[in-house]
């Protein structure tokens, strides 16, 4: 940060130059009442305003306290500090901060202006690579095939991630810090040289409320998703970027910045799954389209969009039609009725995604408006979807199913609205309202589920392998450290196949959600396919891997944040498969009686050996 300070003149200027309702109508709906305006708190879940601004700038919430003036408003909701915030707005008003006490009195450039100005530069790099160059020709015809038009692309600023460590090279010949690269997840550290985060992947420029580039959301294209599957190796289809100075993940959405005016004027804000998605539906005049990239729903995501459509507006999820997307939707209302945030489910057609069913011939914008038109509320589509039909359970099953929906309604912070949601319920099940009542206030499920399902999950744990200590270690940080997911799958390469059977769901459960937080996981927890895991996902979820867990050292700065211990357990476990196969090659060898054979098998065993060597040299293990 820069020395010296922001006087008391420059912020009063800034506080007058920027509006605060307007301000205040990036958040929530603001409505002019009396002599000042009111709006549902931006700070807290709330149906009926309590915040109110007034003429000489500033606002109270009489619900939750929050007090202050557009200054506070921007510095709490960006999470910035008050430089920073007001900088931003400073920006917006086109005034030039001075700073006193400081040389020339110029306020120099911040560390946040920096790190905004080599995000734009790296979005400017990614679109040249795509749209003039020979390598982003396959990324050219990809986005075609999606019939996503070159303006659409344009317009929401696609690139081409070459890889190669070119993104890297091309900043330093311009002169760009590689640490200003590192601090926005650009380049990391592969083999000791700093590499390109991204490579050989379509690039979506992710952006702040304020429409700067602030992540990227990176698509594999479909030919390389089928190698890696055809050749046993787990890839993510989307890598997205970890959270930076700029960026949370929890609390960013994309297109948010574009869709919110929209929002407001058509009073409803649609939710999907991914950028392309959004793009299609933009692209087909529905451009109130935000999406959650690479992370389950968090509440503060369900609070921003709430916000945006309280007083009378609603929040759709428009989530794909098929299984992913329906497990998608229940984790998505019971985030939503946790923080007391009112959505709507509009589901996709025959397994069809948003702009399968915008391009389609028999589908387009008219078939997309009556599945928008026929969204179940946030209750009749969970009700639907976990108990399509109730009156054929046994009354063991029923009162399971009943823990679970209960479970899913606890949270919800308006107890009228709870009460309604149980009589709701009540006439679904055909389960007395009393009973709801009463099984909700002694306070969580009871082991009543029905035999069927305990047979198969006795019988399911019956059969599930015994972990060794290194696929525990990998599984347990796993699950819980998702920041080292990356480090995981991309520069160590774990697969699901290095862990025993049925373990594997995990894994790849992780591989195609890195981001997934332990919310997600415990909603994968309830699919009864995951039963016999679920005593050790929750005992992973709830222990820290550190020097009392996993590790066994007394020294905790040893064990660091995890990677070291992570490094050396999968290195392990590729050895013991490595070494495995070696045995096997070594039989075939002994059995050959083919000269061909016995050569192309001798490559193949000189080749395990070197693995081998190089893992143990890298290592310190014995080979």
């Amino acid at each position: 940060m820069p020395g010296g300070f922001i006087g008391e003149d420059q912020v009063r200027r800034v506080r007058e130059a920027v509006d605060l309702v307007a301000a205040m109508g990036e958040y929530t709906n603001v409505k002019r009442a009396g002599g000042h305006h009111v709006a549902c708190c931006p700070f807290h879940s709330e149906r009926t305003p309590s915040l109110h601004i007034y003429d000489d700038g500033h606002y109270h919430c009489y619900g939750c306290g929050a007090h202050g003036d557009v200054i506070t408003l921007v510095k709490e909701k960006e999470h910035l500090e008050f430089t920073d915030a007001m900088e931003l707005l400073a920006r917006r008003a086109g005034i030039e901060l001075r700073y006193e006490r400081g040389g020339d009195g110029r306020l120099p450039r911040s560390e946040r202006d920096s790190l905004v100005e080599t995000m734009e530069w790296s979005t400017r790099f990614y679109e040249q690579v795509l749209w003039s160059t020979p390598a982003g020709a396959e990324a050219r015809a990809y986005l075609t095939s999606r019939a996503l038009s070159e303006a659409t692309c344009r317009e929401f600023r696609l690139g081409w991630a070459p890889g190669n460590s070119a993104l890297v090279e091309e900043a330093r010949r311009r002169g760009i810090e590689i640490e200003l690269l590192i601090r926005n997840d650009l380049a990391v550290d592969r083999g000791g040289r700093w590499n390109d985060r991204f490579f050989e992947r379509v690039t979506f420029p992710i952006c702040d409320r304020f429409g700067n580039v602030a992540a990227f959301s990176a698509r594999l294209l479909p030919a390389a998703e089928r190698r890696a599957k055809e050749e046993g190796r787990g890839v993510g289809k989307y890598v997205n970027s970890t959270d930076t100075p700029l960026y949370h993940k929890g609390a960013t959405v994309f297109n948010l910045h574009r869709a919110r005016g929209p929002a407001k004027d058509k009073g409803r804000l649609l939710v999907m799954e991914g950028p392309t998605d959004v793009m299609a539906a933009h692209q087909a005049g529905f451009t109130e389209c935000v999406a959650v990239l690479g992370t389950a729903l968090t509440g503060e995501h369900a609070k921003q969009l709430g916000g945006l459509t309280s007083g009378g507006g609603q929040l759709l999820l428009v989530l794909d039609g098929d299984r992913a997307g329906q497990a998608n939707s229940l984790k998505a209302i019971r985030t939503c009725l946790a923080v007391g945030v009112p959505c709507r489910v509009a589901v996709i057609p025959d397994e069809m995604d948003p702009a399968e069913l915008l391009a389609d011939a028999a589908g387009g914008p008219a078939a997309f408006e009556r599945v928008l038109a026929s969204a179940r509320t946030d209750l009749d589509h969970y009700l639907r979807v976990v108990a399509p039909r109730p009156y054929g359970l046994d009354r063991r099953a029923l009162l399971a199913l009943v823990d679970q929906i209960l479970d899913a309604l606890r949270p919800l912070p308006d107890r009228e609205l709870l009460g309604l949601y149980l009589r709701d319920a009540s006439n679904y099940l055909n389960v007395d309202l009393a009973t709801l009542e009463r099984r909700l206030a002694e306070g969580g499920p009871r082991p009543v589920a029905a035999p069927s399902a305990g047979s198969e999950a006795v019988a399911a744990a019956a059969d599930l392998p015994e972990l060794g200590a290194d696929h525990e270690v990998v599984l347990h940080l796993l699950v819980r450290c998702p920041e080292l997911r990356t480090e995981a799958f991309d520069r160590l390469g774990i697969e699901p196949s290095w862990l025993p059977p049925l373990w594997r769901t995990i894994v790849d459960h992780l591989v195609q959600h890195p981001d997934a937080d332990s919310s997600a996981l415990r909603l994968l927890a309830e699919d009864p396919a995951m039963a016999p895991m679920r005593p050790a996902l929750f005992r992973w979820l709830g222990t820290s891997p550190d020097r009392d867990g996993i590790t066994g050292s007394q020294d905790r700065a040893a064990f660091g944040d995890g990677r070291t211990e992570l490094t050396r357990a999968a290195h392990a476990l590729r050895l013991g498969r490595l070494r495995e196969d070696l045995g096997r090659l070594r039989q075939d060898l002994r059995t050959s009686t083919d000269f061909a054979t016995s050569a192309r098998i001798g490559g193949d065993v000189t080749a395990l050996l070197k693995q081998i060597s190089d893992i143990t040299g890298q290592s310190g293990m014995s080979g």
